[in-house]
């Protein structure tokens, strides 16, 4: 089943990559378009933002057909058990995808005729779409919980209730908007480059690059603790699983899982720091905190020590931005159209990307040979094939 699960595994993280950053500007168009009434870049950004994410939203669903088909081909057995367990579940989930689907098309393509009439029923409009797409994402992320920590139950609902539900529903909710931030940051660093812009539409980019990395920034801070509350749950529920984790092959996918959080932490410090420097910032300070995100990288595979470490580097990166982010978010800031920062931010966009897909692929690889951990084996699976298609 290696091959399945590889091509299953494929289509399932493009489409996952894609919904995600769909997901995350869907949340901030109707908060960017509420800011716009005072700052009209942000109207403009809520339009570009929406725009992208229908592009990035039909595209995942292609991608989730795909998926679905190899799944249901692959893996029958599989799919059938969690679809006559979580029936009800999938029922009202698919309601919410087709209801949301008539607000947010409509949200885009009657943009100027709704607004013209209420900018506060066309955000209300976006704002829906939003939850229903988070109804959605959060009822498969309950069925996906289940299959690394299942738990009994008589119900569908029950069986939602299972230990990593909410944790995995709060540590993907800020996953999506560190993407969306830093793919914000990262399009409007690459839309610099361009010499024959004119000043408003610099300040625009610069207005896009400076709310991206805030927004990146402030999730990236939340999701080491998140995601610690998500590995404790796993923990209790599945002990077996950290020492797959750290044992096998998985170890690398680890290892790279702190590297990309190191770069995302250092390059966002290497945009903000300038900030830092205008107050005779310590270069100590700039030293010890280079040194203790190395350290979190170096002890990548001994939990308890790199937690420890990561609080530091937390710490440090918190008193870091209560320094430059007053001035951050007030200024023009006309030192960040330079081509190292562009080139940073751009850099960070990528990462925050390949960040997602190496957080997704751990998840996933955690079952080992399970595709509903202690319920169903793979085995089971071939077996199952091997006797329905001889």
């Amino acid at each position: 089943m290696t091959n399945s699960s590889f091509w299953v595994g494929v289509f399932s993280l493009a489409h996952i990559t894609l919904a995600g950053l769909g997901v995350g500007f869907m949340i901030l168009a109707p908060i960017a378009e509420g800011l716009g009434r005072t700052r009209p870049h942000f109207t403009d950004f809520a339009y570009s933002a929406t725009r992208f994410t229908l592009v990035t939203y039909t595209t995942s669903i292609v991608l989730a057909v795909f998926m679905l088909e190899l799944f249901i081909g692959l893996f029958p057995l599989t799919n059938s058990w969690l679809f006559n367990h979580f029936r009800s579940p999938l029922h009202l989930a698919l309601a919410a995808f087709f209801i949301q689907v008539f607000c947010l098309y409509p949200y885009y393509h009657f943009w100027n005729r709704l607004r013209s009439k209420s900018i506060t029923g066309h955000m209300t409009l976006g704002a829906s779409a939003a939850v229903l797409i988070l109804i959605w994402g959060g009822i498969l992320d309950g069925i996906g919980s289940f299959m690394m920590t299942p738990v009994e139950g008589e119900t569908g609902w029950a069986r939602l209730w299972n230990p990593t539900w909410v944790p995995l529903l709060v540590h993907r909710f800020f996953g999506n908007l560190v993407i969306a931030g830093y793919v914000m940051a990262a399009y409007a660093g690459w839309r610099l480059w361009n010499p024959s812009l004119q000043p408003n539409h610099v300040e625009y980019y610069l207005t896009l690059l400076k709310t991206g990395m805030a927004i990146g920034i402030v999730s990236l801070m939340i999701q080491p603790v998140s995601g610690f509350i998500f590995a404790q749950q796993i923990q209790h529920a599945q002990p077996d699983v950290q020492q797959f984790l750290y044992n096998g092959p998985t170890i690398l996918l680890v290892y790279g899982q702190f590297t990309l959080l190191a770069l995302l932490l250092l390059g966002s410090h290497l945009i903000f720091c300038p900030g830092h420097f205008d107050r005779n910032h310590s270069h100590w300070a700039e030293f010890l905190y280079v040194l203790s995100i190395i350290l979190m990288v170096i002890l990548a595979p001994y939990p308890f020590y790199r937690r420890i470490v990561t609080v530091i580097v937390l710490l440090q990166t918190g008193w870091h931005l209560t320094v430059v982010f007053p001035v951050w978010l007030r200024d023009a800031t006309p030192t960040l159209n330079k081509p190292f920062t562009r080139s940073i931010a751009m850099t960070l966009g990528f990462a925050a990307l390949l960040l997602y897909l190496t957080m997704g692929t751990i998840r996933e690889m955690a079952r080992g040979n399970d595709t509903i951990n202690g319920i169903i084996e793979r085995q089971m699976e071939s077996a199952f094939i091997a006797e329905t298609f001889p």
